[in-house]
């Protein structure tokens, strides 16, 4: 019965973002909506942005299930950006009314892993240590939310194929040149820090 229940706020949660800003929805209309008490709305979340972490997660959880099986990052990606750009009200009333930082945390969460085991792959073979792999993953994250942004101010109309290819085209060179550059032992002490390299 629980799980019942919050699948049906998760539900009504949705339509309400798809109807209006995050930042207007309210517990009290949504819990009428929902045909629920208000303790039982708290019993099942803190506030309105626990809610919203939660649904968030839970579509993230479900973008996921529909990548499996998807080799590499541009492949999940596309599908991802398939899915904002065929919900664009969704996505605006999402992020008119969430913070950067929040947002930031999001896409961190969910391209994070997906970038690491690209430079893991790229990396196959050498001795660059772990640290460095995940200071370039860092590098691509923080590259993709600057192409996501753009994206999503360009009224989400961009080829989204064509787009991830290019990205992908433009961090693999990246990716294979810093490695190259480490191989060889060509950083220098700025590229030192950057990667903290001892």
């Amino acid at each position: 019965m629980a799980n019942f229940t919050k699948k049906a706020i998760l539900q009504v949660f949705e339509e309400m973002l798809n109807q209006m800003p995050f930042e207007k929805i309210t517990v009290s209309a949504l819990v009428v909506k929902c045909g629920i008490s208000s303790n039982t709305f708290y019993y099942h979340y803190r506030d309105i942005y626990d809610l919203l972490d939660a649904w968030m997660l839970m579509k993230r959880e479900q973008l996921r299930k529909e990548t499996e099986g998807l080799k590499g990052w541009p492949a999940s990606l596309k599908v991802e950006l398939h899915y904002v750009q065929e919900h664009p009200k969704l996505v605006y009333h999402i992020l008119d009314s969430i913070s950067r930082e929040r947002l930031e945390r999001f896409i961190f969460g969910s391209v994070e892993h997906l970038f690491y085991e690209d430079v893991k792959t790229h990396a196959d073979g050498t001795e660059v240590p772990d640290e460095v792999l995940r200071a370039i993953a860092s590098f691509c994250c923080y590259s993709f939310l600057g192409f996501l942004l753009k994206f999503i101010w360009g009224q989400m109309e961009a080829d989204v194929d064509a787009s991830v290819d290019g990205l992908s085209f433009i961090f693999a060179g990246i990716i294979e040149s810093v490695i190259e550059k480490i191989q060889k032992g060509e950083t220098d002490k700025f590229m030192e820090r950057i990667l903290h390299i001892e």
